[in-house]
């Protein structure tokens, strides 16, 4: 299925409908790679080990994608992707209600390397379909509606996850990433069941050759942008529970409202970056977006004990950190050619490499030197990212 030429009235509805069953299916996914973020305090206190600790679960998922997303897009090459998809969702329910159901810390480590295993397999498949469905000039739009779904988990579901596990149990947080996953895969089933097959590209089918030849110089560096990128941003992000775990407001946590104010900003953030990323180009809101959150994440360690300003970073870091994926997945798309699939299944290890180092990273300056060198850490690292944006972003696309 291609999205060049015309379409009937019908084909264009049906494209339409999979784009949004997609979107509904990537609320799920978000729900489930940072749901542990919000009660890392918790499972830790739960289980009696140290924070750092729980927060290995992050660099365990994040290493099991990085591994799963390659090697599935490879082994499952062209298979139907409808099945591929729904696949990946059942995956996604048995490894949280493992976690839910963990009376120990290797069970939810089991539990979290089954769901990688769900999400590895969908993200990049989703990703290609959705980019296939449109026109060219209509991409940045299509790849903005599955970062959409899961901007839309962190908007509404990751702060309610939060809330129900401060509340109640941490368990009760993958119980309700259980549910999402049910309405997801209750929506998406009888969707994509009347849509005709819809599969690989035939080289991307054929033993992945053309996935080889679009890793080229030019495709290597948006991949290594991407590790730096998340590198930068996670070594702060997987912590967030523990930066702020003693800034209250009127006497209430104030993570549940960042966390809030984050999923906000970041609803606006990727709804901007389609438009802008097909207006502007790419390398403009790239660019904006890696320095705008290297300063954020600096701001919201150093000004940790101040609530309502924690929130108010908390709002402008959703903005630009959901606007520095679609523009590299752009650029990438237009390197990769019919490669794309392949190249998007390697940039999601990379982005999953990048959270499982950032979080080794994080937890490593907090267990030597406590919560302050976050900042500059995460600031030097910022800098090297936008850097190697400047860099990479600029390597023509060959015609």
């Amino acid at each position: 299925m291609s999205g060049s030429g015309s379409k009937t009235p019908d084909a264009t509805s049906r494209q339409t409908v999979l784009l949004a069953a997609l979107g509904v299916g990537a609320v799920a996914i978000g729900m489930d790679t940072f749901v542990v973020i919000g009660v890392l305090n918790e499972i830790a206190a739960s289980l009696g080990i140290p924070a750092t600790r729980a927060g290995q679960l992050v660099s365990v998922y994040a290493f099991s994608y990085a591994v799963f997303a390659p090697l599935s897009a490879w082994l499952l090459r062209g298979l139907d992707r409808r099945r591929v998809i729904l696949l990946a969702i059942g995956l996604f329910l048995v490894g949280n209600l493992v976690c839910g159901m963990a009376t120990g810390f290797y069970q939810i480590v089991a539990g979290r390397i089954v769901s990688a295993l769900g999400a590895a397999i969908f993200t990049p498949v989703a990703t290609a379909l959705a980019s296939d469905l449109v026109p060219p000039q209509r991409k940045g739009a299509a790849l903005a509606v599955i970062f959409g779904g899961m901007t839309v988990a962190q908007a509404a579901g990751i702060p309610l996850a939060t809330l129900i596990g401060q509340m109640l149990d941490w368990r009760y947080a993958f119980y309700f990433v259980v549910v999402l996953g049910l309405v997801a895969l209750a929506i998406l089933a009888p969707l994509l069941g009347r849509l005709p097959v819809v599969t690989a590209p035939p080289d991307a089918a054929a033993g992945g050759d053309a996935g080889l030849r679009a890793l080229t110089p030019a495709t290597a560096g948006l991949l290594l942008l991407t590790f730096l990128i998340v590198l930068s941003e996670f070594v702060v992000y997987t912590y967030v529970s523990v930066i702020l775990a003693g800034t209250f407001y009127a006497g209430a946590p104030i993570l549940p409202a960042v966390l809030l104010a984050y999923g906000i900003g970041a609803l606006a953030g990727n709804f901007a970056t389609g438009i802008l990323t097909d207006r502007l180009g790419p390398l403009q809101v790239l660019i904006g977006a890696v320095a705008v959150q290297t300063a954020l994440l600096v701001a919201l360690v150093v000004w940790r004990d101040a609530a309502l300003s924690t929130v108010a970073v908390g709002f402008l870091w959703g903005i630009a950190s959901y606007m520095y994926l679609v523009p590299i997945q752009h650029r990438l798309l237009s390197h990769a050619g019919a490669g794309g699939t392949l190249i998007l299944s390697l940039n999601s290890a990379l982005i999953y490499i990048g959270i499982s180092a950032g979080a080794w990273l994080g937890g490593e300056v907090l267990d030597r030197a406590g919560i302050a060198p976050l900042a500059p850490v995460a600031g030097v690292l910022g800098a090297v990212a936008l850097v190697a944006a400047m860099v990479f972003m600029r390597r023509p696309v060959s015609t």
